[in-house]
């Protein structure tokens, strides 16, 4: 018995009506999962961060490098507060707010999410001299470190150190950062400089305790030349403090040093006896 043309079509027909009816099913369950799998994701996620990593207390932050600081001063220094979700916190603030609030030149942040922790690691900014700075509102006593970088007398105070620098810095401006640093690294010991004063006209002088005053002149390319000066004079200056008639000791020509006498008062002529 033969099928009539129109029989097969309609079970053509009919096989891909389910064909069709099958891929939407399928579809829609792919579909389903999906939005299973992102719902469950997005719960999960919300759970990490609001219960999973968080800082809880302080015991959650490390803190390294830094021994002139505690940790319950870096955490105040930081601005955190407990508790505090983990990816929340904003690495670039924290580092701003450290600079600021304590002398330190070099800070490293890493947030560790297993288990949930915050390591600080800093290099502290160690003050080598004091200094004074004229500002519109009057002069400002702070410290200098040694790359010639000013410290605050509010952050020197939130530091432990060993004692106050005995080299103290007249007129320092941001400008003199790279001389001061220079300074620090070739002054010659034997020379024992108490005191460098940068002039408003734009002159360096020193206070040396072996030889006295000594005008170094302008900051240019012959800086260095002069500290050579300075440290063969201080070594062949026979241990002799200055003079009271030495005014200063002029090396702002390195090639030829000048030992600056002050001017004696003339003498009133005695009264005639006539």
């Amino acid at each position: 018995m033969s099928v009539s043309p129109a029989r097969h079509r309609n079970e053509g027909v009919e096989r891909r009506r389910e064909l069709r009816r099958r891929k939407r099913l399928s579809l829609l369950a792919r579909c389903w999962r999906l939005l299973a799998l992102l719902a469950a994701s997005t719960g999960l996620g919300w759970l990490l961060l609001r219960h999973g990593w968080v800082l809880r207390d302080a015991d959650q932050v490390q803190v390294s490098g830094a021994w002139g600081f505690s940790r319950d001063q870096i955490i105040q220094a930081a601005g955190l507060r407990f508790p505090v979700p983990l990816l929340q916190l904003n690495p670039d603030e924290l580092r701003q707010r450290l600079s600021g609030s304590l002398p330190v030149e070099q800070i490293q942040l890493q947030r560790h999410m297993l288990p949930p922790q915050l390591n600080i690691n800093l290099r502290q900014r160690q003050a080598v001299a004091r200094a004074q700075r004229r500002k519109a509102s009057g002069l400002e006593n702070g410290f200098v470190d040694r790359t010639g970088a000013w410290i605050t007398r509010e952050q020197q105070a939130k530091a432990r150190s060993s004692g106050t620098p005995s080299l103290m810095v007249m007129g320092w401006q941001q400008r003199y950062a790279p001389t001061i640093k220079q300074l620090l690294l070739q002054l010659p010991k034997q020379a024992n400089v108490q005191r460098l004063d940068f002039r408003r006209n734009g002159e360096l002088w020193l206070i040396s305790d072996r030889i006295g005053p000594v005008r170094l002149g302008p900051l240019d390319g012959q800086l260095q030349r002069r500290l050579l000066v300075l440290g063969h004079l201080a070594e062949t200056w026979g241990g002799k403090a200055p003079t009271p008639d030495t005014q200063a000791l002029d090396l702002s020509n390195p090639e030829h040093p000048e030992l600056v006498l002050r001017p004696t008062k003339a003498k009133k002529p005695a009264p005639s006896g006539n």
